[in-house]
């Protein structure tokens, strides 16, 4: 017997006990093999191979597909139904491992062990389609170490973001920030010697951005940016008209490579060109969204010392995490089963899906064991806690005096003097010639085996 089953008897002999009176054994409820545990054996009636196969499909693809899939795969029977619940329970189990893991940094703020150089944190947000026929926003924040590269074609220094993750999530704004702790200190964001967030500049991201990295370099993605100047533009010069052309193509290249406060200048110049109020708020209202975040769309300024200025990571993120897999014709999803989905997805997307499934299989044991414990609780017999100073010893038998007198009743019996085994009994039959005296000892084994002869 190995160790784990020998623990596990004793364990269990702890609980129950042989009634030596009645012959029984008390209940002890239920339990289960510690072979199981070893195995690493999951509910139902798929092997953890195949539960793994169906969840990680599930993940990646529509139900009915995945279903195919495994079946092909794995050579197995599935229905559809079977893979859509496998899947759900077990991205429950992974966001619930995942939250648990940011509750912990932020209760025992370890040290992160990654020390990267110059890291890349960009959010953004996109619609997905409910079940009840409500748009959900789910949140995406991205997180990727900035690299420079000089390539000789182009004649200049191209910054790229390497070794993407995610975090994708339909929580309320505070409920993300709180979350999202577990990838930013896997990452080691407080390790990096530099940390950019590259935005659209939106109130929830600048919320985020304040939560977790107050001191980082904040930048506004400059496609968005251009979206604005290119709405007073056309507002003033017209969209289509050749005018409007050659003023954005020179107006973005200006904004590009020179300080923002003359951009912002040549947006203030368009309102004399208006005659409606209409076209004068939505001028006025790219000139107001340039100005507070002039600092924010200092393009040359950021090229210079290596920073991204596009936030295309994160949008891109969107068509991978999100877009691929919950927001295809006609999907509609359950409120409650959007968020562990999107668990399973960044397990895929991050690269981390080996270390993930473990991780499940050992949070569903030690549920499963901590179920067991509870009940262990409820069956346990309530027994008095016995002590020493309970225990009383009885003293010696040669100087023992009984506390009561001794009764008639507690005496040995003894026969009449008339009674017939002080006056001898007198046995007849097959066994022979009778008994005239006999001690009491042997009348009773005599009369047993008188009483045999007879009943035989």
């Amino acid at each position: 017997m190995d160790n784990k089953a020998e623990n596990w008897s004793q364990h269990m002999n702890k609980w129950s006990s042989w009634n030596k009176a009645k012959g029984i054994v008390n209940r002890v409820g239920r339990a289960f093999f510690p072979l199981d545990e070893e195995l690493q054996l999951l509910p139902g009636q798929y092997t953890p191979q195949m539960q793994e196969a169906m969840t990680r499909q599930g993940s990646k693809m529509p139900f009915a597909q995945a279903t195919d899939e495994v079946q092909r795969s794995q050579r197995t029977e599935v229905t559809e139904s079977t893979l859509r619940g496998v899947t759900h329970r077990y991205g429950e189990m992974a966001e619930a491992i995942e939250r648990a893991e940011a509750e912990r940094i932020e209760r025992e703020r370890p040290q992160p062990t990654t020390t990267p150089e110059r890291l890349l944190v960009s959010e953004d947000g996109a619609f997905i389609h409910l079940t009840t026929g409500e748009r959900r926003e789910v949140k995406t924040m991205v997180i990727g170490e900035i690299e420079s590269t000089w390539q000789e074609k182009a004649g200049e220094v191209v910054v790229k973001t390497k070794n993407l993750s995610y975090f994708s999530r339909s929580y309320k704004i505070r409920e993300f920030e709180r979350y999202a702790l577990a990838e930013l200190h896997r990452r080691g964001l407080e390790n990096a010697r530099e940390v950019a967030t590259v935005n659209a500049g939106s109130q929830w991201i600048e919320s985020f951005a304040d939560y977790h990295f107050p001191k980082a370099v904040r930048i506004i993605d400059f496609r968005h940016a251009t979206e604005y100047i290119a709405a007073a533009g056309k507002a003033a010069l017209g969209e289509d008209s050749p005018e409007f052309s050659a003023w954005f193509a020179h107006i973005t290249h200006q904004l590009k490579h020179k300080p923002p406060r003359q951009t912002i200048a040549d947006i203030c110049h368009l309102q004399t060109k208006v005659d409606s109020d209409d076209k004068l708020a939505i001028i006025d209202d790219a000139r107001r969204y340039l100005q507070k975040r002039e600092k924010m769309i200092d393009y040359p300024h950021f090229q210079a010392h290596g920073f991204p200025i596009g936030s295309g990571s994160v949008e891109s993120s969107h068509k991978l995490v999100v877009q691929s897999r919950m927001k295809q014709s006609g999907m509609r999803w359950a409120e409650h089963h959007v968020d562990p989905m999107l668990t399973l997805r960044n397990l895929v997307c991050n690269g981390r899906w080996s270390q993930g499934w473990s991780q499940i299989v050992a949070f569903y044991w030690q549920q499963r064991r901590q179920e067991f414990h509870e009940q262990a609780k409820k069956q346990r017999p309530h027994l008095t806690r016995i002590t020493f100073d309970s225990v009383t010893i009885a003293p010696d038998s040669a100087q023992a005096q009984p506390s009561e007198p001794v009764t008639k009743r507690d005496q040995p019996y003894r026969p009449a003097p008339d009674h017939p085994w002080r006056q001898g009994i007198g046995l007849r039959g097959k066994l022979g010639a009778g008994i005239n005296s006999v001690n009491k000892n042997s009348a009773r084994w005599q009369l047993k085996v008188f009483v045999i002869q007879v009943d035989c």
